[in-house]
């Protein structure tokens, strides 16, 4: 069966190759099917680009990813299913296609977005090993829209290489990516992965992608895992079969305070990377887990490995001397950077998203597109504003108000030295 795979993420700040879309796309040549991708991130006439592409290919129904709902931050939001919607309508109403959905945007309200979208099927969940064996049923003349689960398989976690035009998102900022695992066993209650499970890849075949990588002239790279150290013991292994290649790389990787040694800071120098973005959170937090942050800054600069923090703050019930003691922790700690945020993009799916529900008086600090019961717009919960964060930040260089301008860490901390090609 063919299998045309539309990547609709058109935002550029900095734009982010469709990984997900290469690996549906090994994944189904692999069981033999035939798959192409359709980039649309710099397409100069999405409508013409989608029409040669049915034309020459002929597939039996198409795949569109949904990365993400919207860009997640208050300020500079960006709204993504009305821009989706356009595209899954063309390829059902020009071509007669059926139309599949998937990513990783999905999970925040599967059943909402197939419906907000007009799609014929959604996966909720990793797709490469699902979607293969449900082509039948969604080529069926007989059918009802229907959300699947998706499932993680490690023993085939093949990626389609070279699918993307690579030199067009480095020449525009954006870097190649990779990832080791899918999941998260944290259990915080604003994030879409929480308690998920976490599955690994095979360290051969993650290191096998990087070197493809590498051996093209890439070797710029980001991590796409929420966190790099959900498992000391894999992260560890996985450093010493990079450094045991001898690839010559540069990457910035996403970590958590714990599951942390002296060890593991050592590889990641060693295997080069140059920018480490720590995820904090206020709620609900112990002194201990303060203590594990200052450790874990303090290990990482005696490796002279950069440090920056995202922190979200401003939960319900906490209040403003809350905030201004963890500004002081940091002060004293010193990272390279904090970007603070204080406002919770809810979805319908986090638990976060019920506490503020369920209490009256919280409900009257949501704002944004307020009306939608979906929760599909963006919504979000804050009670400390940016005017009264900008007072309590007093001007300190150190911290940085998330969302009043667009990028993310590893393109601010990029220099000449880092890029290529």
């Amino acid at each position: 069966m063919k299998v045309l795979l539309l990547n609709p993420n058109r935002y550029k700040s900095p734009p982010v190759p469709p990984i997900g879309l290469e690996c549906i796309a090994a994944g189904l040549e692999q069981r033999g099917h035939k798959a192409e991708i359709i980039d649309l991130c710099f397409s100069e006439d999405i409508c013409k680009d989608i029409d040669d592409a049915v034309s020459s290919f002929r597939p039996d129904i198409s795949g569109v990813t949904v990365r993400n709902v919207d860009s997640v931050l208050y300020h500079t939001n960006e709204f993504f299913l009305d821009g989706i919607r356009e595209i899954v309508t063309r390829v059902k109403s020009n071509h007669g296609l059926r139309v599949v959905i998937g990513g990783s945007g999905i999970c925040t309200n599967p059943q909402g977005i197939l419906e907000y979208l007009d799609a014929d099927f959604a996966i909720a969940g990793p797709g490469e090993n699902v979607i293969s064996g449900l082509l039948n049923e969604f080529s069926s003349s007989d059918h009802i829209k229907k959300v699947y689960p998706g499932k993680f398989d490690n023993s085939a976690c093949l990626r389609k290489f070279p699918a993307i035009d690579y030199k067009r998102y480095c020449d525009a900022g954006g870097i190649a990516g990779f990832e080791t695992h899918k999941g998260c066993s944290s259990s915080c209650v604003y994030c879409l992965e929480s308690n998920s499970g976490a599955s690994f890849k095979k360290v051969e075949h993650v290191v096998s992608e990087i070197r493809s990588f590498v051996d093209t002239g890439y070797s710029h790279f980001h991590l796409c895992d929420s966190e790099f150290n959900e498992n000391l013991e894999y992260s560890t292994e996985f450093c010493n079969a990079l450094k045991k290649s001898g690839l010559d790389i540069k990457w910035a990787v996403y970590m958590k305070p714990d599951n942390i040694n002296s060890e593991l800071f050592r590889l990641l120098k060693e295997t080069g990377v140059y920018l480490i973005t720590l995820s904090v959170d206020s709620w609900l937090k112990p002194a201990s887990y303060w203590s594990y942050i200052e450790k874990f800054i303090s290990a990482a600069k005696s490796f002279e490995l950069k440090i920056a923090v995202d922190f979200l703050t401003g939960f319900p019930y906490e209040t403003e001397d809350k905030l201004v003691r963890c500004l002081d922790i940091f002060r004293e700690i010193r990272p390279d950077s904090v970007g603070v945020n204080t406002y919770i993009r809810l979805y319908r799916s986090l638990r976060i998203t019920d506490i503020i529900l369920e209490d009256e008086k919280l409900r009257d600090h949501i704002v944004g597109c307020t009306g939608d019961e979906t929760l599909l717009r963006p919504v979000f919960y804050n009670h400390i504003s940016s005017e009264n964060l900008d007072r309590l930040i007093g001007g300190d260089a150190l911290f940085r108000i998330e969302g009043l301008e667009k990028g993310v860490n590893y393109s601010r901390a990029e220099t000449p030295n880092n890029r290529d090609r």
